[in-house]
């Protein structure tokens, strides 16, 4: 296996702003009306299931 070389952070991290439920809420409604294509999404799931057996080595 490979050391993968990920960046060293640096310094103080940004506080993540909180979120009330009801922000939370609209949020989360947002997404799913804007962001996420049901159509597309029942398509890649088809498209991705798969039939096979697989072993990993």
């Amino acid at each position: 296996m490979k050391k993968l070389k990920l960046p060293i952070i640096r310094g103080a991290l940004p506080q993540a702003p909180t979120l009330s439920m009801d922000n939370y809420l609209k949020f989360v409604q947002f997404n799913l009306k804007y962001v996420v294509d049901k159509k597309a999404n029942a398509k890649w799931k088809k498209l991705s299931a798969v039939d096979a057996r697989f072993v990993i080595k």
